[in-house]
């Protein structure tokens, strides 16, 4: 833990205990890219590569949801139709002859889709669900196409919002993960990403869905769609701590993963990023949170109680102003989140005469990732007497200036009589 002091005013202070390592927490993954950050602060607790460029796949689509939200959230209920454009495909090896110059956001065939046919109806909201819980690439085509005009302005627009949330080493060409070789992130950038999203309320309700039922359309009976998150899902990979997130496969990416937990109002997001086997995906993501949530608070005393270094001298002050703490000042949080604090102190308006156990100061402690903030009331060690020096500069504080010209004409009458008489 880092202590940084800063101050108001006058301030002598040392260090009130040594600088430890952060203490991370350490496991096996097979995932050729991970990280697990605190969902509140950022504070990365555990990466392998995190920084590495690599294929998404459709986790892509936490970015489409979360800008799909923050720019046309009123839009929901409105009504979209499919067209050609968003619905239609190439072969793979045909985008490969072109060198990828056909638009990045055309389907594939075997993609995966929510089975929308030209000219269907269906609400924005559908598409929403359809995008996020079964991953229909087609649905993530028409809500990009209808939130942004074309796919290619969603996408720039999109593009914007990542570099601004500190996503520095993303880009992504379409709304839905299909490979390009001009689409990659990493997965410390989906793990601030997603960050940023669940800040949205509807965003946290749509990824916690297990199962949707998309009402009839005009060319399609109801159907009920089944989330492909298994965390979510009661079985042999149900994580009870789990609160959403999204997965993904293509074969550059392999299988990729974003998901969060809470536990005890402690929220943790993890992302995963080319995972051979999806069973394995599953089971490290569900480790890596339980290594997290198992371990124990610590406790560090910052301060001890009784007299502090901390002084502070005025020139009406007969003596230094000492300083104590009535009770000590103790921090707690988990190894793998030590936080780096610093220390402002910041002194009252001292007035003098001065009794011991008046307050003088406060410490203000904060944490840089924001989550802590703590202040402190230092009191007066001892009493303190006002100086002679004060004194003097006020006795005449509250004379007439006539007094006062009465009162110099006087001293210096005296002063010239003394020197008078030395003279003779």
């Amino acid at each position: 833990m880092r202590l940084i002091y800063t101050a108001i005013f006058i301030l002598k202070l040392t260090m009130a205990f040594p600088l430890l390592a952060l203490t991370s927490l350490s496991m096996d993954v097979n995932a050729e890219s991970a990280v697990l950050i605190n969902g509140v602060t950022g504070k990365i607790l555990f990466e392998k590569e995190a920084h590495t460029k690599r294929s998404p796949a459709s986790i892509t689509k936490i970015a489409t949801a979360i800008f799909t939200l923050l720019v046309a959230s009123d839009k929901l209920d409105e009504l979209v139709t499919a067209d050609y454009d968003s619905v239609a495909w190439v072969s793979v090896a045909e985008k490969k002859r072109s060198n990828y110059s056909i638009p990045a956001y055309w389907l594939e065939p075997g993609y995966s889709n929510i089975s929308l046919k030209k000219g269907e109806v269906l609400s924005l909201r559908d598409l929403f669900y359809g995008m996020m819980l079964v991953s229909g690439d087609d649905a993530s085509n028409l809500i990009a196409k209808h939130v942004g005009g074309t796919v290619p302005q969603f996408m720039a627009g999109l593009n914007a919002y990542l570099q601004k949330i500190g996503c520095k080493n993303t880009l992504f060409s379409n709304p839905h993960g299909l490979y390009h070789p001009d689409h990659y992130t990493t997965a410390y950038d989906m793990a601030i990403l997603t960050k940023e999203a669940l800040k949205n309320p509807l965003f946290r309700e749509v990824i916690k869905t297990t199962r949707y039922t998309r009402p009839k359309t005009n060319l399609q009976e109801a159907t009920t769609w089944i989330q492909t998150n298994k965390l979510l899902l009661r079985g042999k990979y149900y994580y009870p701590h789990a609160i959403g997130g999204k997965t993904g496969y293509i074969q550059a990416a392999q299988n990729t993963i974003v998901a969060a937990a809470e536990k005890d109002g402690r929220l943790l997001i993890a992302a995963l990023l080319k995972t051979k086997e999806r069973r394995e995906m599953f089971i490290d993501t569900a480790k890596l949170f339980e290594i997290a949530f198992n371990e124990p608070k610590v406790e560090r005393v910052l301060f001890k109680e009784g007299p502090q270094t901390f002084t502070y001298v005025s020139p009406v002050a007969a003596t230094p102003v000492t300083t104590v703490l009535e009770n000590d000042v103790v921090v707690s949080y988990y190894p793998s989140e030590e936080p780096t604090l610093s220390c402002k102190l910041i002194w009252d308006e001292i007035k003098f005469p001065l009794k011991a156990g008046e307050r003088v100061a406060e410490l203000l402690i904060t944490s840089t990732e924001g989550d802590y903030t703590h202040r402190v009331e230092l009191k007066a060690g001892a009493d303190v007497d006002t100086s002679w020096l004060y004194y003097v500069t006020h006795l005449f504080d509250s004379w007439s200036p006539v007094r006062l010209l009465a009162a110099a004409a006087l001293i210096i009458t005296i002063t010239v009589g003394i020197l008078a008489r030395r003279r003779f």
